[in-house]
């Protein structure tokens, strides 16, 4: 499982599933005594317990870390730390997609930042058709649905609350692209068309999720193809 905070990727792995990946940073310790410590590049954190995972992610959520790469978190039971993580925290869903058109990509402008259309899903409704939605009301752009590409995770506060999110992305092909235009209403600036190297440049100025993404996207199509 991986989640971003403050865009810093936080992966959390087995423990005996040790990789070769070399670390800046490797602590053995509890939360309480990282708070005093210049995180920095790569992290290494051999957990005691769940509830220290848990802190480590507010304290990371309230304060940004600028110097940070990437934090590994080695635990003893994956499954059980990310179940102990989800009912600590507010979960949200939402889905977007990867909409295609004549090799180009659709990207949109938001807040400065380059992204891709997504939004929170509504009560009772499907990922895949909240999707659709949602890409279609800041776009105005119609699509149809294709596969799934991924799910991202990444946290935030809202109303002093902290809260974890769930983004479910899919793989769209463009229908009519007529009436495109950006949903000024979600702060949304532009809506671009861009080729593979105009994404390239794009992700300069986005987000480390919406990176991944991008790449989880350009395997699948590979693979199709």
């Amino acid at each position: 499982m991986k989640i971003y905070i403050n865009d810093i990727p936080v992966r959390i792995r087995d423990r005996e599933k040790e990789s070769s990946k070399k670390f800046d940073v490797t602590l053995d310790s509890e939360v309480d005594d990282i708070q005093a410590i210049k995180l920095k590049g790569k992290v290494l954190i051999n957990e005691k317990s769940h509830e220290a995972i848990n802190r480590l992610l507010h304290i990371m959520t309230d304060k940004k870390y600028s110097k940070i790469k990437q934090i590994e978190i080695r635990v003893k039971n994956k499954v059980k730390a990310q179940q102990y993580l989800k009912s600590k925290f507010n979960i949200v869903e939402a889905a977007g997609g990867v909409v295609e058109k004549d090799g180009k990509t659709l990207m949109i402008l938001r807040n400065d930042l380059w992204d891709i259309p997504k939004g929170k899903l509504e009560k009772g409704e499907k990922r895949s058709e909240g999707a659709v939605r949602e890409v279609e009301e800041e776009t105005g752009v119609k699509v149809q649905r294709e596969e799934k590409i991924c799910a991202t995770w990444h946290t935030y506060i809202r109303n002093k609350k902290y809260v974890l999110k769930k983004t479910t992305w899919y793989r769209m092909t463009c229908l009519d692209d007529s009436e495109m235009k950006p949903q000024k209403e979600e702060n949304i600036q532009k809506t671009v068309w861009m080729t593979e190297n105009e994404v390239d440049v794009a992700m300069l100025h986005s987000y480390k999720t919406i990176a991944q993404v991008v790449s989880k996207y350009r395997k699948l199509v590979k693979t199709a193809s």
